[in-house]
């Protein structure tokens, strides 16, 4: 018996090294463009009001475009069963919870995850050029300006008015993520303009600024808000959009919530508001897409007191080195593997350097209750529409928490769909056609659920880029 344990071991070990060198030029990043033809319209009606009526309606026409599955793609009112509570996702799409992290148990999430993630860090050095993009910086605060890439559609007179859709990378991801440019190479080429961030600890912003801290998403809430405004002032910029993938999904849904807040929401203590610079008026009004939603992100930092192998949790192992990475860069005192020493090495060089500064600032960050502390309803308070896409498959964050979010979530304007595949923020490798469409339907003025009723919704509303 023990021979025959040994002989499996040894079997499933020669197995995964061999599947790993037959595809070791599949699982890497992989440039994934939009093609001609790739759009394709969606038709809407008057009634498709919310953003869950849209996704409905906009889903049902895009479907077909998705790779044959066993198990259907599950929407907002999937997600929550006739007791009200949310249904078990993985039962659905018959997938096993311990098997998605492993490479044989979820190969094809994992590839899709690999080939959508990014390399780098562009810190010195900056990311390739991309053509048509200009680099440009946006002031935010006192003494600091974020690095961004602008493109601008055009047509036969200059900048066409169009709407600007802002992008966002994982965490310390930077302009150098080849998903980020194929994205803001489709929307320009579509007719949007497109500004690829680099929020502060990231890629050439980091760079600029070395000694300014990075809060993990308390100050850069804020300052995306502020971006927006930026972009409202050039003339040609009709409304401003947010796309966040991982980490910043989070950042995006964020964003969100403190556009709509009260004044006084308990989610923001006094101490932490001291340092956050006010602002006013409406943000993306062009809608929030998140794509990979980290939801129990303090769970995730739990497992991340550990070390975890390559072998046997690559895309948790992955996180890690981006955390060493970082305390190397910043030469803090550990090199740690633990995301949770990173933030109090960030907080204690930041000017919330008080007792509970740490605390406070994941309770502003916090999208779910987490061992019996509060997170507030931030989505109750998105004022634009909100687009939730997650796998099913997804190998960091589980599908799970995406139905047991949207089970206590009533505001219409916040709307998720799982598909059955795409891995981590891998929905391009996954299914191009479906992913393109998705968002240019979301964000097209006449198509999208923000559109203001006043042209028909049809495709011929359209404008090309180069009309």
């Amino acid at each position: 018996m023990l021979r025959h344990s040994l002989y499996c071991s040894w079997l499933g070990l020669t197995l995964s090294a061999a599947l790993l060198l037959i595809c070791s030029g599949c699982v890497a990043e992989r440039s994934i463009p939009m093609r001609a033809g790739d759009w394709q319209y969606v038709s809407q009606t008057d009634a498709n009001r919310s953003t869950r009526d849209w996704l409905r309606s906009s889903h049902l026409q895009l479907e077909p475009l998705l790779p044959a599955a066993c198990s259907s793609s599950l929407l907002t009112e999937d997600l929550v069963g006739d007791d009200g509570l949310p249904i078990n996702v993985s039962e659905h799409f018959g997938l096993s919870g311990r098997n998605l992290r492993k490479i044989l148990g979820n190969f094809r999430g994992i590839l899709h995850t690999a080939q959508a993630a990014g390399g780098g860090p562009y810190i010195e050095t900056p990311a390739p050029q991309w053509p048509g993009f200009v680099d440009v910086n946006i002031p935010v605060d006192r003494g600091i300006e974020l690095s961004a890439r602008l493109g601008i559609a055009k047509n036969s007179g200059g900048p066409r008015d169009a709407p600007c859709i802002v992008l966002l990378p994982g965490i310390f991801g930077d302009n150098g993520i080849i998903r980020t440019r194929d994205l803001a190479a489709a929307l320009v080429q579509n007719g949007f303009h497109a500004l690829a961030l680099e929020l502060r600890g990231h890629g050439q912003t980091e760079f600029h600024y070395p000694d300014k801290p990075y809060t993990f998403g308390a100050v850069e809430t804020v300052d995306l808000l502020i971006v927006s405004q930026w972009l409202d002032q050039l003339p040609y910029v009709t409304s401003t959009g947010l796309v966040g993938f991982c980490w910043g999904a989070n950042l995006a849904l964020l964003a969100a919530w403190y556009d709509g807040k009260d004044a006084d929401d308990p989610c923001v203590t006094r101490e932490l508001s001291r340092g956050l610079q006010s602002v006013s008026g409406r943000h993306y009004t062009a809608g929030v897409i998140a794509f990979s939603t980290i939801w129990e992100f303090e769970e995730m930092m739990d497992e991340l007191e550990f070390p975890v192998s390559s072998w046997r949790d690559p895309v948790l192992a992955a996180v890690q080195d981006c955390v060493r990475t970082r305390c190397l860069r910043k030469q803090y005192p550990l090199v740690t593997h633990s995301i949770r020493t990173l933030i109090e090495y960030e907080y204690a060089r930041s000017h919330w350097h008080y007792p509970d500064a740490v605390a406070d600032g994941l309770l502003f960050l916090r999208l779910m209750p987490h061992a019996g502390m509060p997170a507030g309803d931030k989505l109750e308070y998105a004022r634009v529409p909100v687009l939730v896409v997650h796998a099913a498959n997804d190998p960091l964050c589980p599908a799970q928490d995406t139905a047991n979010m949207m089970a206590s979530v009533e505001n219409p304007k916040v709307a998720a769909v799982i598909l059955p595949g795409a891995g981590h923020v891998g929905f391009a490798p996954y299914c191009r056609k479906y992913y393109y469409s998705m968002i240019m339907n979301f964000f097209d003025p006449h198509l999208g659920p923000a559109r203001d009723g006043r042209c028909p919704p049809s495709s011929q509303t359209h404008e090309s880029a180069n009309d």
